[in-house]
Order: structure tokens, then C-alpha cells, then sequence
């Protein structure tokens, strides 16, 4: 018999241990249940998470809801003055929306409104009512005011516009003026469509498109577009040669909208590149950059107006500012700020002239 000696025994106790591991699965850790810590983690907290902000969304859309606008208006009968203007400037960016469209259609509310500014207008001193929180009740209580579309409250605004007891009031004048305007464009969209009939607005609308403040002016030439009246638009043939920049464009711009050629050497002027050089507000380069952008697509949107009402009008001047414009170089462009598609869009109001002036030929 053969016996196993000593060494034939480590020998095989070695092989033994240096035999290869297992491989694949076998060297992955024990699967274990997740825990319930983990699963709270993974599902409930987010969950929760979404709860809370649906509930904020409700919450915040029921209190929208249930904020009315008959809610703002009784509301600013009462209350220090810092929160009655935070609620008039609430209105007024309620009344913007379409959602109340019938309610700005109730002379009731209107008239409610317009006792509320007209009391705040009276109980104001040049000794008392003029601090900054009274002075922007008034302005927000007109702004509001302006979004009806109904002929009450117009009085009152025009009361607003007028009254000037201490340098403070010119915001409520110039935001009385601003509602002037959009209660006529509201009018002018009805079915069928209004004009805002006071005896005393068109006087008083002269009166104040010369007014020594020129912003004072250029509001009123707006106000003045927006009616569009036979005595507005006669006023606007005479404040198209305003000293004030603004007062000739607001009243060129009204005039070409409605067909009329006496607007042509202002929207020209309002083209030259020359004259928006000279543009200077006194603001950063930025507001002078972004007022040259409105000048320059009011007065192209206005030429093409003028060009459907009016396809008769001699548009040569117009041209000739035009091609100037649409010849500009880059660098010009840019050293005043204005975007180079403003060129393209002179050049495609240019081929608009030209195609009308060769169809006029043509027929």
C-alpha cells in the first residue's frame, strides 16, 4: 500500500488554496429588501414635494379668484394711503386682462371709480396731499380708470389732466392723459365703435397740446391720435411741426395712420439718421438705444399705413430718406445702436412704394 508522506500533503494543501475564485454573480454582495427608509426617500418625499406645490398653485389661484376687481374698487374707499395705491395699481393691471372684459363695461363701476379720484383730487392741498404715496394714488386710480369701456369717468379724467397745484401732480396729469388715450382706443374697438363724447374734451385736449411741459404735449398729441375726430385731426396737422421731437411724432404718426399726406416730412425726418444722431435724452446709451428702435418702427409701420389710406400721396421725400436709411453701412448703424435688420425693413417698405407707385401707373 502506498503511503502519503509528509511533503505530498503540503503539496496538495497548497494546490488546494491557490484554486480560482468563482466568477460572475457570485462576487456581487447579498441582495437585501430595500428599507424603509430608502423607500420614503425615494417615493414619498418627492410626492410630498409635489403636493406642496400644487397647493400653492390653488391657493394662489383661489385668491386671484376670489379678488375681484367691485373687491379692489370698495377696498380703496378705506385704508392708509400706502395700501389703496398698491390696490389701484393692482386694478389697473387687473383691468388689463381679458377675463374682465364685461366688467370694464360697467358704467356703475366706472362711476364708482371716478368719484373715488375725483374726491382724492379735491381733498389734495398744496399743503397736504401732495407726498409721494397720495401722488400715486392718484396716478394708479386714473391709469385704472382708463382701461373702461364706457363713457362715464371721463370728466374726472380729464379734471386730472388739468390740475397742477405743485410739481408733484404732473405724474397724475401725465398718467390722466395716458388713460385719456387708452379709454378712446378702447371706445374705438367696440362693435360699433365710439368716440368719447364730452363737451369739454376737445377744448381742453387743445389746451393742454400746448402746454409748456413737453411731455405734457406729446401725451396730449397721442390722446388726440387715438380719438381721431375731424377737430383732433386738425389739431394734429398743427402739431406735426411741434418744436418738441416727441409732440411732432406722436402727431405724424396719428396723421399717416389715417390717410393723411401732412405727416409725410416728419415721418422722413424720423428716418433721417442724421436726426436720431442728434437724438439725445440724457439717459444711458441704452434708453437712447431703445427709444431710436421705437422712432424708427413707429415710423415705418406708419408709412405703410399711410400707403394703404393715402396710395396717391407723393411718398418721394419718404424714398429718398428711405434709400439713405437702407444704404446706411454697418458701422453706422452700430455707432448709434441700431439693429441692422432696421435697414432690410427700410428696404422692404421701399419696394412696398415703388410697387404702389407702378400700380398706380399701370390702372
Amino acid at each position: 500500500m502506498h503511503q502519503v508522506n509528509q511533503s505530498d500533503a503540503d503539496a496538495h494543501t497548497e494546490i488546494a488554496s491557490i484554486r480560482p475564485a468563482p466568477a460572475g454573480d457570485d462576487n456581487l454582495p447579498p441582495v437585501e429588501p430595500p428599507s424603509a427608509a430608502f423607500l420614503i426617500q425615494l417615493f414619498v418625499v418627492p410626492a410630498l414635494i409635489v403636493l406642496v406645490i400644487v397647493g400653492v398653485w390653488l391657493t394662489f389661484t383661489w385668491l386671484v379668484r376670489r379678488t375681484s376687481p367691485e373687491s379692489m374698487i370698495q377696498g380703496l374707499e378705506q385704508g392708509p394711503s400706502v395700501a389703496r395705491w398698491q390696490r389701484a395699481s393692482e386694478l389697473a393691471d387687473m383691468l388689463r386682462n381679458k377675463r374682465f372684459a364685461e366688467f370694464k363695461r360697467d358704467p356703475k363701476a366706472a362711476g364708482d371709480l371716478a368719484r373715488i379720484l375725483n374726491r382724492e383730487i379735491d381733498q389734495a392741498t398744496p399743503e397736504h396731499g401732495m407726498e409721494e404715496e397720495q401722488i400715486t394714488l392718484r396716478y394708479f386710480l386714473a391709469r385704472a380708470l382708463g382701461e373702461f369701456e364706457v363713457q362715464e369717468g371721463i370728466d374726472v379724467l380729464l379734471k386730472a389732466a388739468q390740475t397742477e397745484r405743485a410739481p408733484g401732480e404732473q405724474l397724475v396729469r401725465h398718467g390722466a392723459l395716458e388713460a385719456i388715450a387708452v379709454r378712446a382706443h378702447h371706445l374705438s374697438e367696440l362693435d360699433p365703435p365710439q368716440t368719447p363724447q364730452n363737451g369739454d374734451l376737445m377744448p381742453a385736449l387743445e389746451k393742454l397740446s400746448a402746454d409748456e411741459d413737453s411731455q405734457i404735449r406729446s401725451q396730449a398729441a397721442y390722446a388726440l391720435g387715438q380719438i381721431g375726430t375731424p377737430a383732433a385731426i386738425e389739431r394734429l396737422e398743427v402739431l406735426v411741426d411741434d418744436p418738441d421731437a416727441d409732440t411732432r411724432y406722436n402727431a405724424a404718426v396719428a396723421l399717416a395712420r389715417r390717410g393723411n399726406a401732412k405727416a409725410i416730412e416728419t415721418l422722413a425726418e424720423m428716418l433721417d439718421l442724421e436726426e436720431l444722431a442728434n437724438l439725445r435724452t440724457g439717459s444711458d446709451k441704452r434708453t437712447e438705444a431703445t427709444r431710436r428702435a421705437v422712432i424708427i418702427s413707429n415710423a415705418l409701420h406708419a408709412v405703410e399705413a399711410l400707403a394703404d389710406q393715402n396710395p396717391d400721396a407723393d411718398f418721394s421725400l419718404l424714398i429718398e430718406s428711405l434709400e439713405h436709411f437702407a444704404a446706411a453701412d454697418v458701422k453706422e448703424l452700430t455707432d448709434l445702436q441700431i439693429p441692422s435688420r432696421a435697414a432690410s425693413e427700410a428696404q422692404r417698405v421701399i419696394d412696398l412704394l415703388q410697387s404702389r407707385s407702378a400700380e398706380r401707373v399701370s390702372n
